[in-house]
């Protein structure tokens, strides 16, 4: 560190090591790695952990791909279909039961490889995927149905890519989308909760989870999936404290269209509809309290955590994509 700044960082997965920060330093870290182990610099980052690094320097803009992983993937089980949208806005998971097992298919190898797409690259894949790996200890033939249409939809898709764009507003609030689809289609009738962090108005985080009690109305399963939001951009926000312990704490913009849930994060008031709810889930209330989240309505049309929610119809569907994956206008 300099002056209260991060000059550098490093990155390190077995034994391979990412770098960034000024180039001065960089041949410093270099040259004592040399000293210590046998090394090979290769330059400016072009691959890493089976993502792809393309930078455009006149634009400014990074585009992070996982094309090769995903061919070889599709490649590996034999994909030949495409499909534009991974899930069905129809699809039903209550009604399988009595469905036949899948038999003896890579169901679990399928969804592995789905999972390191998904959480590296690919946030449209993510709630199609998170019920599709519910059923992994017993998945019945619709499941691997389900499996087989996100795969299909990546062979149509397989070129797309997560992008960063220049952001001159370096102390703007972080912003978090947050959605729930209420009793979604599961046995459980458990709740799904759906959020994407943003900084510098490009998407770092993402979730599309199934929350973990059931939920009595809209509103609950929204303030429960405003929570998870909140959890991960706390966690953005204290890694961005520490790359620049000199900058003002960034003040996190919750992006929510429901507006009952955002009166429970607002009102330390209980009524008859929410005192049940669990003082464990009301650590929002203080965070609003103490200016370190602002809750704003947002109209459901522009609620791109909707993605992570929910199968949807396929014009939807791109709108939201277009605007996870960075390359809206």
């Amino acid at each position: 560190m300099m002056e209260d700044e991060v000059v550098g960082m490093v990155a390190i997965h077995v034994d391979d090591i990412l770098y960034t920060g000024t180039k001065s330093l960089a041949e410093v870290v270099v040259a004592a790695l040399a000293d210590s182990l046998p090394t090979k610099n290769l330059g400016e980052v072009r691959f890493f952990l089976g993502c792809a690094f393309v930078r455009d320097r006149e634009a400014g803009t990074i585009e992070i791909s996982q094309e090769s992983y995903i061919r070889s993937v599709l490649e590996r089980f034999n994909v030949c279909r495409t499909s534009s949208i991974p899930a069905s806005p129809t699809n039903d998971y209550r009604s399988v039961m009595e469905d036949e097992g899948a038999g003896d298919v890579p169901f679990r190898e399928v969804v592995g490889s789905l999972m390191w797409i998904a959480n590296q690259t690919r946030p449209d894949i993510s709630n199609a995927l998170r019920a599709v790996v519910r059923h992994s200890h017993e998945p019945k033939k619709s499941h691997w149905k389900a499996a087989q249409k996100i795969l299909n939809y990546l062979l149509e898709t397989a070129h797309l890519t997560l992008k960063f764009k220049p952001d001159n507003s370096v102390d703007a609030s972080t912003l978090v989308y947050v959605d729930a689809d209420f009793a979604s289609k599961a046995n459980d009738r458990r709740s799904v909760s759906g959020a994407i962090v943003l900084v510098a108005s490009m998407p770092v985080v993402w979730i599309s989870k199934t929350q973990k009690c059931v939920s009595q109305s809209i509103s609950e399963a929204e303030y429960f999936a405003m929570g998870d939001g909140v959890k991960k951009a706390l966690f953005v926000n204290g890694m961005l404290q520490f790359l620049r312990p000199s900058a003002n704490p960034r003040k996190i913009d919750v992006l929510e269209d429901n507006e009952e849930a955002i009166a429970l994060a607002e009102n330390p008031l209980s009524s008859s509809r929410s005192k049940h709810i669990d003082v464990r889930h009301h650590f929002l209330r203080n965070l609003t309290e103490e200016g370190v989240i602002e809750v704003t309505h947002v109209p459901s049309e522009e609620q791109h955590a909707d993605i992570l929610t929910k199968a949807l119809p396929r014009d939807l569907f791109e709108v939201h994509r277009d605007f996870v994956l960075g390359s809206r206008k």
